[in-house]
Formats: C-alpha cells, sequence, structure tokens
C-alpha cells in the first residue's frame, strides 16, 4: 500500500480520501518555521506522534531529508509536553495510541496550546468515512494512511506546510457545510468546471438544496458522479438497497416526510447503532437531527437517490397494514444485509475480520478489487462468525471450511465459508456462487472459434481425458458446463466441488472436500455411465484416478493449474507417461483477465510508453461498483495431443514432450492479451497481474 494523504488539497482517484476544508487558520497559514508565539525559525518544525518506533524512524529519516526539524513522541501525554515546549508547525498524530486517542489529543492541544492556527494530520492505517468525519470536526486537517512511501510522505509535508489549501473564495462559498467536500472531489477530478460549481452553489444557497442534488439538476453530472464522488473518494460504504435487507422497526423510527425531504432510509438498528443510508453522506445536521430523534449513533452510508426514493415508495404506499417486517436475529439480518449488497454489487467474497480495537471488519471481493464495507462493533462481528458457524452445520473447530446452500431474493446461493482465528479475534471468509440454470456458451464466454472447433474434435472420442485448466473455480466450472454439449452423446455424471449451474439433463453430485474426489470418480465409473465431468481433480489421488477411469469412459475434469506445460507436467507425476499416453485428449488452459468498465474507461493523458498501445484506466462508477472492471475476458490456449506427442511419451523423456508442447503452443496468451488492449477492453497492467508476460 503507497501513501495516502487525504485532503482537499491532494486529491486522487486511486488512493486519497480528502477531509473537507475549513479548519484552516483563520487568519490564513503559518509560513513554514514560523511560530503562533515567538521567533521565526531556521527550519519548519514538524511533531511525529506514534507508538511505533519503524513508524516514526520513517518520519525522521523523511523529514529530515527534506530539511525539516523533527521531534518525536510516542504517546499522547508525551505529545503534549513536546507540543508546548516547541510549538511545531504540523503535528503528524497516530489516532491510535496507548494512552489516548488522538481525539483527545487534539481536544487537549486545542485547548492548552493551538488555537485555531494548529494544524494535525491524522495518521491511521485503517480509516473509515466514519472516521473522516470525526477527525475533520476535531481539527485535522488531513488524514495520511499508514504505511507510507517516504518520497510521496515528505513531498506532501512540505504541501502542506507551503500552506496550499483550496482557495478561499470557494471555501466561504461552500460555508461549514461538510457537502463542501463533494464539490472539491469532482472539481479535482475535472467531472465539474470552476463555473458549474459556482453556479451550482448559487442555486444551492438559495434553495437549501443538497449540492450534489443541484448539480444532478443543473445537468453537470449524473447520480454515477455523485456516487463516485462521495463512495470512492470520500470514504463512504456504496449500498445497493433491496426490499430484503430492510429492518422496517428501524425505518418507523422516523417519520415519512422527514425521510423523504433528507433523501434518507434506515437499513437496520444494532444495540445503540443505527446504520443509515444517505444520498448524501456528509450531510451532517440531517446525521445529528436523526441520532437526536432515534437517540442512537448513526453509522452512514451512500445510496442513490433513485433508490431510497423507490424503497420509500414501496415501503410507504401499501393500501393493507401490514406488520413491520424484521430478519430475525440481528446477526442474521446483517448477514443477509451484506449477502444482498454483495450479490448485487457481482462479490465474488465477503470478508469479515477483526480489526482490533472493539470493531471488526466486513470487505468485498469485488472484481479482483478488496473493497471496505462496514466496521460493525466486536460483539457483532462475533455474533456474524457464529451465525456462520451455525449456518455451515461447522461447529467450534477453529479452522477448517464449510459449505452451505442459501436463497436470497430469487437466487440460490452455495456459500463455502473458511474460517481462519486471527491474533485478535475469529475471521470468517464467504465465497459466493449464485446458481444458474442452463449450458453456457463458449463462443459467449470469448473461446475463439479455432480453439472450438479443435476441442469438438477431442470431445468425440469414446474415451479419454480433456483437461481444463484455470485458477479461479467459477470460470473452471463455466468451461466444463460449456463443453458438456459438444460431448459424444450418452448418460452424464457431473461431481461438483463448486456447484455453479443446476442443468436437469445431467447427474450431478456435491463433493464437499477434495479428498473425496478420488473416492466419487471411482463410484461414478462404476455406474456405467459415458462421460465424467470432475471440476477439481487437484489432488495427485484424484488426478490418477481419472485417467485411469478414462480408459473406458470420456472424463472431462478441471485443474487449478492454468499453463499447459504446468499441467500436464503434474499429470505425468500423477499418472505416468505411458497412462497419459493412451488417454489424454487435450488440455485446454484458461486465464481470465478483468475488462474495463465501458462507462468509465478512459484514455490516460500521458505517454504511451515503449509498447506504443494506448493506456487505458477506468476511474470507477456505480455501474461497476467502483472498481473500474466489470466482467471478465478469457484468454485460452489449447494443446490437442497428436500421434507423434504419444510417441514421444512413450519413447522420451518429459524434455521433448515440453519442447514439442512449447512448440505447438506458442505464445498465444499474450497475442490474445495484447489484442484485447488494442481493442479497448483491458490494459496492459491487467495482463501483467494475470502473468501474460
Amino acid at each position: 500500500m503507497g501513501t495516502g494523504i487525504t485532503g482537499p488539497h491532494s486529491i486522487s482517484r486511486t488512493r486519497c480520501r480528502p477531509l473537507p476544508s475549513g479548519h484552516w487558520s483563520r487568519g490564513g497559514p503559518r509560513p513554514p518555521g514560523q511560530r503562533e508565539h515567538g521567533p521565526v525559525r531556521a527550519r519548519a518544525c514538524v511533531l511525529a506522534v506514534d507508538d511505533q518506533p519503524a513508524d516514526l524512524a520513517l518520519v525522521r529519516l523523511t523529514l529530515e531529508a527534506e530539511g525539516f526539524e523533527v521531534r518525536e513522541a510516542r504517546s499522547g501525554g508525551e505529545a503534549l509536553a513536546v507540543a508546548r515546549e516547541v510549538a511545531p508547525d504540523l503535528i503528524l498524530l497516530d489516532m491510535h495510541l496507548p494512552d489516548m486517542h488522538g481525539l483527545e489529543v487534539v481536544r487537549r492541544l486545542r485547548e492548552s496550546i493551538g488555537g485555531e492556527g494548529l494544524r494535525v494530520a491524522a495518521m491511521s492505517a485503517f480509516a473509515t468515512g466514519e472516521d473522516l468525519t470525526q477527525w475533520l470536526e476535531a481539527g485535522c486537517i488531513v488524514t495520511i494512511e499508514k504505511p507510507f512511501q517516504p518520497g510521496v510522505l515528505g513531498r506532501e509535508i512540505r504541501r502542506l506546510l507551503a500552506g496550499q489549501a483550496p482557495p478561499a473564495p470557494e471555501r466561504a462559498a461552500a460555508g461549514a457545510s461538510l457537502g463542501a467536500r463533494l464539490g472539491e472531489v469532482l472539481l479535482a477530478n475535472t467531472l465539474i468546471t470552476p463555473e458549474q460549481f459556482k453556479k451550482a452553489l448559487a442555486e444551492q444557497a438559495q434553495s437549501g438544496k443538497r449540492l450534489g442534488q443541484v448539480l444532478v439538476e443543473q445537468g453537470a453530472v449524473n447520480e454515477d458522479d455523485i456516487a463516485w464522488a462521495l463512495g470512492n473518494q470520500l470514504g463512504y460504504p456504496y449500498v445497493f438497497l433491496a426490499r430484503e435487507i430492510i429492518d422496517e422497526e428501524a425505518v418507523r423510527l422516523l417519520p415519512e416526510e422527514f425521510l423523504r425531504e433528507r433523501q434518507i432510509l434506515p437499513i437496520f438498528k444494532f444495540g445503540e447503532e443505527m446504520r443509515l443510508a444517505m444520498a448524501d453522506p456528509t450531510d451532517q445536521k440531517t446525521v445529528d437531527e436523526v441520532a437526536a430523534r432515534t437517540g442512537l449513533q448513526v453509522n452512514r452510508a451512500l445510496a442513490l437517490a433513485s433508490n431510497i426514493n423507490e424503497l420509500l415508495d414501496h415501503l410507504f404506499s401499501r393500501r393493507d397494514p401490514q406488520p413491520p417486517r424484521t430478519a430475525g436475529t440481528t446477526e442474521a439480518q446483517y448477514l443477509q444485509f451484506h449477502l444482498v449488497q454483495a450479490l448485487r454489487q457481482g462479490a465474488a467474497a465477503v470478508h469479515f475480520t477483526p480489526a482490533g480495537e472493539g470493531h471488526g471488519r466486513v470487505r468485498y471481493r469485488l472484481q479482483g478489487v478488496l473493497a471496505d464495507r462496514a466496521d460493525p462493533p466486536d460483539e457483532l462481528h462475533r455474533a456474524i462468525i457464529r451465525r456462520l458457524r451455525d449456518l455451515t452445520g461447522f461447529g467450534e473447530s477453529p479452522v477448517g471450511t464449510a459449505t452451505a446452500t442459501v436463497t436470497v431474493g430469487a437466487v440460490e446461493t452455495h456459500l463455502v465459508v473458511t474460517f481462519l482465528p486471527t491474533v485478535v479475534g475469529p475471521a470468517a471468509t464467504m465465497a459466493l456462487y449464485p446458481l444458474r440454470t442452463g449450458a453456457p456458451d463458449l463462443a459467449a464466454l470469448g473461446v475463439d472459434g479455432r480453439v472450438i472447433q479443435a476441442l469438438r474434435g477431442a470431445l468425440q472420442a469414446a474415451s479419454g481425458v480433456v483437461m481444463v485448466g484455470c485458477r479461479e473455480p467459477a470460470v473452471r466450472s463455466t468451461l466444463l458446463h460449456a463443453l458438456i454439449p459438444s460431448a459424444r452423446g450418452g448418460e452424464v455424471w457431473a461431481l461438483e466441488t463448486v456447484p455453479l449451474i443446476r442443468r436437469p439433463t445431467i447427474n450431478q453430485t456435491f463433493v464437499g472436500s477434495l479428498d473425496q474426489v478420488a473416492v466419487h470418480l471411482y463410484a461414478a465409473a462404476r455406474t456405467e455411465v459415458d462421460v465424467i465431468v470432475a471440476d477439481n481433480i487437484a489432488p495427485s489421488e484424484a488426478l490418477k484416478a481419472a485417467q485411469q477411469i478414462a480408459r473406458a469412459r470420456l472424463v472431462l475434469a478441471g485443474h487449478p493449474e492454468d499453463d499447459v506445460v504446468g499441467l500436464l507436467g503434474q499429470m505425468l507425476e500423477a499418472a505416468g507417461p505411458a497412462l497419459v499416453a493412451s488417454t489424454l485428449r487435450g488440455i485446454l488452459a484458461a486465464r481470465a483477465v478483468r475488462a474495463l468498465c465501458s462507462k468509465c474507461k478512459e484514455t490516460l493523458p500521458e505517454p504511451s510508453g515503449p509498447t506504443g498501445r494506448r493506456r487505458l484506466s477506468a476511474r470507477g462508477c456505480e455501474a461497476c461498483s467502483f472498481t473500474g472492471f466489470l466482467g471478465q475476458r478469457l484468454l485460452t490456449e489449447l494443446w490437442i495431443v497428436d500421434p507423434e506427442t504419444r510417441r514421444l511419451l512413450r519413447s522420451s523423456g518429459p524434455g521433448a514432450v515440453f519442447d514439442r508442447v512449447v512448440q505447438t503452443v506458442g505464445s498465444t496468451l499474450r497475442a490474445q492479451g495484447l489484442a484485447l488492449v488494442e481493442g479497448g477492453l483491458t490494459s496492459l497492467e491487467e495482463l501483467s497481474r494475470a502473468g501474460v508476460d
């Protein structure tokens, strides 16, 4: 992780999370080296406060190399003493100190020495949108994400001490409202012009509407732009509101008119806390009023205004009174909430991990990107882990994997839950596999027509094994199901560790453990079926079993090795060259690369580099859950075993066979990948991530 320095003067599309302006000195920034009281010193002084010696050493080395004077403190009490002694120009304050919280340190500093001229930069390895708001209100001007890169840290601290704040007229026009942050982010990312911003501010002053609402009504931006700016840049979790996740008892704590006026919707409450969906989560006035009306602590989440209004219409338009709908226990409701959100956003997994300091962390795996979504209290986090254990029937073992099938809305979903303890508490990762119906099509998956034609020839054999290698279970299973219609007719039996596709025309058996795959293969063979499909034969005994039973029938088998040569090597090691020579028909290796979102894709302005190709990127939008990626493209390489290769397998060593495979397959993956880049479908960086060099 690189340095993330967040503030209105340091905004990036990828890492930074701005705090709003408004807490600079009323008289303007102090010049570097100028004390509030006392003489001018030769060098600007920075006080670094952190209980981690390694972090302090890095800050000292970095800033002293930039010419700053650096003082250190390892606790809140020591920080107060040093600050009174030297009156630093800037304080880098870790917000989680052993003797007191950083917010308390800031409060005491302002009471004793700082006044409005004190400049404090909050440091944290993990900060939520709620944290950012609290730190701003306490008077911090930026937040710096740890760990940091020395060069970036030094450069940005110099900018801070040079007083590079946003223009004062814009801050004054925005007033004290935290909504000013939204305009600053949109401006910094060229989504609106200064003229559009000023026009919207003028309208906001007259109408009292939210700034984002005004900008949308004026046609300057759309809802996606607002959602991206608030969610991706300001750190608020984005949610899609669905009927299944709303606790109507929580909704009825507030009057309908108030909900519609403020464009908010309570999702659920836990203990003394409420999760509140807001079209504008920077609206502190509304948050304060909700807290006053309900007596609950408000945790904000971002939702599209249209989504909120749709749910409000549904909840308050019933003609027949019905009892409020709840989702059972709080942990069950919370889990249901994240299942709906994750499936709606296309997440591959949900991670529930302890974060320490009385909180857990919920993150979604979206298009390969791990995105923070919530920080529940530790009590709720542990209740969720217990709920997952009950749901999967896993018991009390600290480590292991268990499965369950649940219905979310109309979608039946297979869950694979892995439990693993950490030093600060239990954790669980829930992989999501929504079930589909019907056979997928190879061409629709992006497989080249020539590859499809060659595969069909191999699949017409009455016996033998066709291997599909891919590291991603969902892609591997989908490819295997796409091959079944091309196989020679007869009865089909599928053995699946990850059930993804429900097909009434074939026999399907769920295999709960890789250790049981070989046993199931031999059992299926005894039923005299014509075609056996197994989605994962990674264990060596399963590899050998698949090739042994392939002497009498056709076997379509999956393996996580996504390289033809590598997969062939594992087959030779498990079963020996003689058995491989007599049964192997071909190997299809596939790698999935993420496709850039077509709605927010753009060509980067910097030079194309040595390749001479366009550099593409995507900033993220509501359509792609703010990841910049939407969907996948498959890169495939196919090797069909010919008579000469069979002869080499029987008479020569593996080296000769591997040489022939390399000559036959060539560099097809890279060629396909570069074609996708040329077509604007993916990026060179994504090819590198997928291992396509």
